[in-house]
């Protein structure tokens, strides 16, 4: 870099989560990653999470096998573990460790259940990345992030204490620092202190910079310095400066169903920017793209403009203070923890408390124990659920899944499908021979 950044800038450059839509071959990331075994992966961390940083290269590697039909000649013929589970719940994420915890709960102790989880760790899109530096230990989300404030004495404020989640509402620690404080948003989405000067963005090849350059504080300076047109300047000024939303006559939408919902419902993300912000399609897809819509996997061009409203319908409990939405410090994973160790005591040591999942390792070994009623079994790809026999008649299912090169098989009387749409077309061999109404009645289960 030819210009100087204080440590100060750059770490609240990195919370600016627009700032990665700027970002090119040379970023801070990727000089991380150098280190890595593949380009894919990056580099890992410490911790839990080093080894499932995201969809890792063998994880999207037999994903991309399965669903090319790589397996077909060894689900002919899958070895035959001899287990059969009252319940094989397919993703151990949140969804996929709730419904083996409900399903424990409900059926009881002497029913036994199985969750398959293609990941080497548990929690799905709520894991986090550790790291060490300067000999302290640096926590950050992967993905799930965001913890609403729970309604008192609702379903989900009451399962939040069966789990030891017993205060829903987060403490932040206050600023102590000898230097003037630093606006901190709670949770990725914030952009809370950009009008401070607490970001910068970075300019890497693709603006013809080698190896790449800061602008730090970009609207108090206006991004002037910035290798890109005077027109886009404007523009991502309007657009990061709150000006474009304040000048804006639209009304968002009161509830779901309206007749804003519905609207917005009928153009993409991309068109409703384009409408309220007045950018260009072309600064959407260059600077926005990862980032407008980006959770759901998908870009604004492709999104349903509601989206982006979508959570703020869920109404979160506000006492007026502007701190009902809030995160821990590695998003959902605490809660994740908490749920893994509620389904399965010995898995992590310590009391079911935050802090005791939170400081304490997970036992990989204690996932898998044989004889115990709930089980987690990891680096496992299902690659095949159907019904033994007739689908409207069969009272199991045959379950099969890719681990360590080879493929398995296990038998259950009933199946939880918790993993994403784009791999449950693939592994639920029988749905499209079932019909919406025997579909309700079947054992298999999509949640």
């Amino acid at each position: 870099m030819d210009s100087s950044i204080t440590r100060r800038d750059f770490l609240g450059s990195t919370l600016l989560g627009a700032g990665a839509a700027l970002l090119d071959e040379l970023t801070p990331a990727q000089i991380l990653g150098a280190t890595a075994e593949d380009d894919w992966t990056g580099y890992g961390g410490i911790g839990d999470y080093r080894h499932s940083n995201g969809n890792t290269l063998e994880v999207l590697q037999v994903g991309h096998r399965m669903r090319d039909g790589a397996y077909s000649s060894l689900l002919a013929d899958p070895i035959d573990t001899g287990e059969t589970f009252d319940c094989v719940v397919v993703g151990g994420g949140i969804s996929g460790i709730a419904a083996a915890l409900f399903f424990q709960r409900l059926a009881g102790p002497s029913k036994s259940c199985l969750i398959l989880e293609n990941h080497p760790i548990f929690g799905g899109e709520a894991k986090q990345n550790e790291f060490e530096v300067d000999g302290k230990r640096l926590i950050a989300h992967q993905g799930s992030a965001i913890y609403l404030v729970p309604y008192p004495h609702s379903f989900i404020a009451r399962f939040y204490d069966s789990i030891g989640l017993h205060t829903p509402k987060l403490s932040y620690q206050k600023w102590a620092g000898p230097q003037p404080e630093m606006t901190v948003g709670r949770t990725p989405y914030d952009s809370a202190g950009l009008s401070r000067g607490q970001y910068g963005f970075w300019f890497g090849a693709k603006f013809g910079q080698k190896p790449g350059m800061w602008v730090v504080d970009p609207l108090g300076k206006k991004l002037q310095g910035a290798p890109i047109s005077e027109s886009v300047r404007k523009e991502l000024l309007r657009r990061f400066s709150g000006r474009a939303s304040a000048e804006s006559k639209f009304e968002p939408p009161k509830y779901e169903g309206d007749e804003i919902s519905r609207q917005l419902d009928s153009i993409t993300l991309e068109q409703h920017i384009m409408q309220r912000s007045g950018l260009s399609q072309e600064t959407i897809r260059t600077f926005l793209l990862p980032v407008e819509g980006g959770g759901s996997g998908l870009g604004p061009d492709a999104l349903s403009a509601y989206c982006d409203y979508a959570a703020d319908l869920l109404h979160p409990l506000d006492d007026g203070s502007g701190e009902a939405v809030q995160m821990f410090p590695g998003g959902n994973t605490t809660i994740a923890r908490l749920m893994a160790k509620a389904l399965i005591p010995s898995c992590i040591d310590g009391p079911a408390t935050v802090e005791g999942v939170s400081r304490n390792e997970v036992k990989l070994a204690a996932l898998d124990t044989p004889g115990a009623a709930a089980r987690m079994r990891l680096s496992a790809t299902v690659l095949s659920v159907h019904h033994e026999g007739d689908p409207t008649k069969a009272d199991s299912l045959s379950i099969a899944y890719a681990k360590g090169g080879k493929v398995f098989r296990v038998k259950a009387r009933s199946a939880v499908v918790a993993g994403g749409s784009w791999t449950a077309k693939h592994i639920i061999t029988d749905l499209r021979r079932l019909s919406a109404r025997r579909m309700r009645s079947s054992t298999v289960r999509l949640a």
